[in-house]
């Protein structure tokens, strides 16, 4: 445990991880708390730490704090969170201290200069950005960047490498509103399927309606998006970062998800302090058609004692499946999420699932008929949904 915090740092959050070759690397951040009063950072904070491992997530590297190989000391485009990409043999990191390459899995890291400032893409404007970097046969690099209280996105693309970055501004249909935007390439498409947030933004206390993920599907490969719809992705008071991949195995896109009310489809707004992490799906002609309304429920990965209508220091802060990795060799999923209190310590976990996703629907469905006879604070026990392996602890 002790090697992974850094000083008070106790709260470690936001993990986003990738496969390079054999490497599995997650990034996350290292602060003294969410929400629940006091400063949330001092100076042995950081928002880019990453580990390693060459084993498929038996054993893990100590942290690395990426400001080890330096920041970027120009304002940079971006805001809130971390997202990789791979091209080739190069693994990229973009993080609100710059923009990071490796060629070596994640041992060691090269700052990019200058690249995704604001005087190299003549845009001054940052929010929080999405979990991971698309690579695009003509844009190249690609990262999308949630715009506060506006149906809008910006997209920033490189073409060499990273070295230099443009910019594009993007409207949306007014019922979407990405946040930390989750997109994919995939056969000449371009495909979102993110947290969505109903304008203008409430929080949970105020919200009167479902804030399902939104759906976005370009036919071109670029924009504009024909396809702009709000998915039946169960999720009443706004999902955490989502998660969309194409699954090898059962040749259907999968989206991991939030509810952060608890339960799904009819009881996907039971409101009884509990959070659960969905897997759901849809297929490739429904993907294309852009039916949004399409998507399977799977079956709960994970179900935590939450609650978020309120946001003090000994509330559950949990989740954000967001930037989960495809193994297709070893024929699993390894999503990545974390546990704990706003103001206390938390951890990241990473639940690791197979790819068979029929035997693990039958699994999860044999789990929860199960959990309806017992006792719930039994039903809880995070154990019986599959976590593995603790990053923090």
């Amino acid at each position: 445990m002790g090697r992974y915090l850094k000083g008070t740092n106790h709260h470690l959050g936001w993990p986003v991880g990738i496969k390079i070759g054999n490497t599995l690397l997650c990034a996350y951040h290292q602060t003294l708390r969410h929400h629940g009063g006091g400063p949330r950072q001092n100076a042995t904070s950081s928002d880019a730490v990453i580990v390693r491992s060459g084993d498929g997530g038996k054993t893990w590297s100590g942290p690395i704090d990426i400001r080890t190989f330096g920041t970027c000391k120009k304002p940079m485009v971006l805001g809130f969170g971390n997202c990789f990409g791979v091209l080739g043999e190069t693994v990229f990191l973009a993080s609100r201290y710059g923009l990071y390459r490796s060629e070596d899995e994640g041992k060691t890291w090269t700052l990019v200069p200058d690249a995704l400032t604001q005087e190299q893409t003549g845009h001054k404007y940052r929010d929080n950005f999405g979990p991971r970097m698309v690579v695009h046969p003509d844009k190249g690099l690609v990262i999308p960047v949630g715009v506060k209280d506006s149906p809008h996105l910006d997209v920033y693309f490189s073409k060499d490498r990273g070295k230099t970055w443009g910019h594009q501004r993007v409207r949306l249909s007014a019922t979407i509103h990405p946040f930390e935007p989750t997109a994919m390439y995939h056969d000449g498409r371009l495909i979102f399927v993110s947290r969505n947030h109903t304008l203008p933004f409430r929080w949970h206390q105020k919200l009167k309606t479902t804030q399902r993920p939104c759906m976005m599907v370009s036919d071109t490969g670029w924009f504009p998006m024909r396809h702009q719809k709000l998915t039946t992705i169960s999720s009443y008071r706004w999902p955490d970062t989502t998660d969309i991949d194409f699954n090898p195995v059962t040749k259907r896109f999968e989206a991991v998800v939030t509810n952060r009310s608890g339960g799904a489809e009819e009881n996907e707004k039971n409101e009884k302090r509990e959070q659960t992490v969905n897997l759901w799906s849809l297929s490739k002609e429904d993907m294309v058609a852009g039916r949004a309304d399409k998507w399977r429920f799977e079956g709960t990965l994970l179900r935590l004692k939450s609650g978020m209508l309120n946001h003090g220091p000994g509330d559950v802060d949990a989740a954000h499946p967001g930037g989960a990795v495809i193994d297709e060799d070893n024929g699993v999923q390894h999503i990545f999420i974390y546990c704990g209190r706003y103001s206390t310590p938390t951890g990241i976990y990473r639940i690791t699932r197979t790819l068979d996703t029929d035997k693990l629907r039958k699994a999860m469905l044999a789990t929860d008929t199960h959990r309806v006879s017992m006792d719930r604070a039994k039903a809880t026990d995070a154990r019986s949904r599959g976590i593995r392996f603790p990053v923090s602890r």
